[in-house]
């Protein structure tokens, strides 16, 4: 929803090589600014890297993903480097909003007795 709402206020296009198709409108994915694939990529590799113990390879291959995921975005003319960029940032920062709310199992646990 943040990727959506920031969408909207930007309103940037990317850089199409044609102009946006029918399923493009359809699904509201006509702005490119942030670039939501990278959001959720940055995102999801933080929280694994945070809660899950990885190898050493396995940590590598995690941040390289989420570099493939936003560099596809580029390759395949849908973002621009900044767009890609930005959507790093707020999936960071959607990994530490997360982190302030999330609750240990203990805690899922005694509010659900309580309940």
């Amino acid at each position: 929803m943040t990727v959506a709402g920031v969408q909207k206020l930007i309103k940037r296009r990317g850089p199409f090589e044609t102009s946006p198709s029918l399923l493009d409108y359809l699904t509201m994915d006509i702005y490119a600014f942030p670039a939501g694939h990278a959001s959720r990529a940055a995102m999801v590799s933080k929280f694994f890297l945070s809660h899950l113990v990885l190898a050493v390879p396995l940590r590598i291959l995690l941040v390289l993903w989420a570099f493939c995921v936003g560099l596809s975005r580029v390759m395949i003319g849908r973002h621009h480097i900044t767009d890609v960029l930005s959507g790093f940032v707020i999936g960071y920062f959607q990994f530490r909003l997360v982190e302030l709310v999330w609750m240990s199992s203990n805690t899922c646990q005694m509010l659900i007795s309580v309940w």
